[in-house]
């Protein structure tokens, strides 16, 4: 039995394209239906679930609903690497377990990885399998980063692969929650299409401009900020939270600036998302 996953709730559920749209120039949204969706547990904010991209057809081994997640790791790592399905992160951008629902909202790169380019030939009946948790064996927050604790002022940021958990978090927050958010887009229309779903929150653009790696423009952008904000702080950050999700190589750096900012490492929270390498 593989010990890390053996408590998971997380089990595969199998699912149908239901409906494919082009909500900005950029993205992508696939919607997934499924009688045993009825059992996923919406967390919101920035939960991440994982997805199996088969090419062609689903493997036999896989093609059963409600697997426990040490099992259908089992059988997935049985299966030989030319063929394996390739297991990829990706963000809820919204659930419906009421009617069997989910949407997940793709950003596709210039150069498509897996899941990118398997959004961009879905076609309505095509299946897909995804692992989430299941209410029957939930317990916790299982699959969410976000932890502000009780802070009031937060700084929220990320490029286009982050947009979903940026909704999710940002539409969650309380009334009384000071909130800042970057968001790093090519495309200014795609930023404005997330915008337009915010409900609260001061938005500023970090334009990437032509040439420019991904998480450039959200880095430069974000480290300003954080500077600003450890003067005001002054060390007493307690009250304060960021969050980031970008391309890999820029997380430490991110994490640097926030600390050269004087602000505490666990009141930041940065994590790649993508990779911007070629495949």
């Amino acid at each position: 039995m593989d010990r890390s996953h053996r408590d998971s709730p997380n089990v595969l559920f199998r699912t149908r394209v239901a409906a494919v749209r082009r909500v900005s120039p950029g993205f992508l949204r696939v919607t997934l239906e499924g009688s045993d969706l009825a059992r996923l547990v919406p967390r919101g904010l920035d939960q991440r679930l994982k997805i199996l991209l088969p090419d062609g057809e689903l493997p036999a081994s896989l093609d059963e609903s409600l697997l426990p997640e040490t099992e259908w790791r089992r059988r997935w790592r049985a299966i030989p690497a030319s063929s394996r399905p390739p297991m990829r992160s990706y963000t809820v951008s919204e659930s419906r377990p009421d009617r069997g629902e989910l949407d997940l909202d793709f950003f596709v790169h210039a150069a498509p990885g897996p899941g990118s380019g398997w959004a961009s030939s879905a076609r309505v009946g095509d299946r897909l399998v995804l692992s989430a948790p299941d209410r029957h064996r939930d317990t916790g927050s299982h699959g969410v980063q976000w932890r502000p604790g009780n802070a009031t002022r937060v700084l929220i940021g990320g490029d286009e692969t982050a947009y979903p958990a940026i909704r999710g978090i940002v539409n969650a927050l309380g009334p009384d929650i000071d909130a800042e958010v970057v968001l790093e887009a090519g495309d200014p229309a795609d930023a404005e299409f997330l915008t337009g779903e915010l409900k609260t929150g001061r938005v500023e653009l970090a334009l990437r401009e032509k040439g420019m790696r991904g998480g450039e423009a959200l880095l430069d952008t974000a480290a300003g900020r954080l500077a600003k904000i450890g003067s005001v702080l002054a060390g007493d950050d307690g009250g304060f939270y960021a969050w980031f999700a970008t391309e890999s190589s820029r997380v430490s750096a991110i994490r640097h600036r926030a600390t050269e900012a004087g602000i505490a490492r666990d009141r930041v929270h940065a994590q790649g998302y993508w990779n911007d390498r070629p495949r």
